[in-house]
């Protein structure tokens, strides 16, 4: 299975509840070993949809102890998106300070958690082609080709324009706008999924 956390949310004292999509093939086979191990107390299945199913988790007193989302609270870091598998969990998130990324790396380590750091960068306003990269690392010009090749269903199957046609719109040649496309989509990869 492959866990991709929504929410994860504590009211004063109580344990903390995590919300959580899960994707794989054998969603009984997941629900009947929740409550096994130590760390899920209980679990509601919220939304069970075909390919994947949205549970609400409330952690056990080894749960609570385990999880590093107080040191993200205490210290201010921004989860954007955090997934698991059986394997390994892999978080991107914002950092206030590089201060932090070490109180993260500390405290999975005192809970025998692996850490390790795929990418640090800082986020900062670069001037290139006319406009700011915005946090995706695309220009505004690519973000402008992006949205009007979105809007006016150039990925549509089948497609429901032209690049001509686009390009047109935009006031650019077709080789400019299949050169923002093309790199506005390699940033966006990179930026995101990659």
């Amino acid at each position: 299975m492959e866990l991709l956390f929504e929410d994860i949310r504590s009211a004063g004292d109580e344990p903390w509840k995590i919300i959580v999509w899960a994707m794989g093939d054998d969603f009984e086979k997941y629900e009947s070993t929740l409550t096994i191990g130590p760390t899920i107390d209980t679990y509601d299945c919220l939304t069970k949809l075909p390919e994947k199913r949205l549970y609400g988790l409330r952690l056990s007193d080894e749960g609570q102890h385990q999880t590093i989302h107080t040191v993200s609270v205490e210290h201010d870091i921004t989860i954007i998106r955090l997934t698991a598998t059986a394997y390994k969990e892999e978080l991107l998130a914002r950092f206030p300070s590089r201060d932090a990324v070490v109180h993260l790396r500390k405290a999975c380590l005192e809970r025998n958690r692996r850490f390790e750091l795929l990418n640090l960068y800082e986020e900062k306003s670069v001037k290139k082609d006319g406009g700011l990269e915005s946090r995706y690392g695309i220009t505004t010009g690519q973000k402008e080709a992006l949205l009007t090749a979105l809007e006016k269903g150039y990925f549509n199957v089948p497609r429901e324009t032209t690049m001509d046609e686009i390009a047109e719109e935009l006031c650019i040649s077709t080789s400019a706008l299949s050169t923002r496309l093309r790199r506005g989509q390699q940033a966006l990869l990179l930026n995101t999924l990659a």
